[in-house]
């Protein structure tokens, strides 16, 4: 496991900026105040490449509100697994709700007289919110899965929510920021080259559908997804 400042130093070895790195996240010399921004910002690109990184995958539950048809939100939600909402979940007679894009749920559920009762479809609003019909008739739990929003390194002892094994990932990214800022190609030509190897490992390993590309022989052939670059 590498924190925020083990990794500024082992990027800081790794491009030869003299001593022993960073020992803290604001140094006063400027090469390493550099490498404290380029594994920040390295860290959030690579969170960013894909929404539904496993590692942003996270549960959702909340109580609805009695003719009211929307929930509140999850603070760190960026994006909803549209098929993941549930309505009263524990119950025998539990509701997958079905997902309707928002202009067509819109002009079909939104105007006029809205029926009250048990829940069966729900779209997501432009502002992220989700929002059921029929409204609901009760204080009842609804469950749901969503993907967080990247999270930024932001202290000295804080650690990726990248997975650990990954974690070189991140100094390879950031040696690229630094090899184009420096004019260093034999800094970038190689990160580069570690970093293309390093991606695909773990878009195999924590994109949903992906993990069998990794594996010599498919193991589930019915789940297995190609993404074209």
């Amino acid at each position: 496991m590498s924190t925020y400042l083990v990794l500024c130093q082992d990027m800081a070895r790794d491009v030869g900026i003299p001593g022993t790195g960073p020992s803290d996240i604001t140094p006063t010399i400027e090469e390493e105040k550099d490498v404290v921004r380029y594994i920040k910002d390295a860290d959030l690109d690579i969170q960013r490449m894909w929404f539904n990184w496993d590692f942003l995958w996270t549960e959702y539950s909340t109580t609805t509100v009695a003719s009211t048809s929307t929930v509140t939100s999850p603070t760190l939600l960026a994006q909803w697994n549209i098929d993941s909402v549930v309505y009263d979940p524990t119950a025998d007679n539990w509701q997958p709700l079905s997902y309707v894009g928002w202009k067509e749920y819109r002009d079909n559920y939104k105007y006029g007289s809205v029926a009250t009762g048990t829940p069966e479809y729900f779209s997501v609003k432009p502002d992220n919110v989700i929002d059921m019909y029929p409204t609901p008739d009760a204080a009842t739990t609804l469950t749901a899965e969503y993907w967080a929003v990247p999270t930024e390194l932001s202290s000295s002892s804080q650690v990726s929510v990248i997975p650990t094994w990954f974690h070189r990932i991140i100094i390879c990214r950031a040696k690229i920021y630094y090899g184009e800022q420096n004019d260093a190609p034999e800094v970038t030509s190689g990160a580069i080259a570690e970093f293309t190897d390093l991606i695909d490992k773990l878009e195999a390993d924590q994109l949903p559908s992906q993990r069998n590309r990794r594996f010599s022989a498919t193991q589930d052939l019915a789940n297995f997804t190609v993404v074209p670059q």
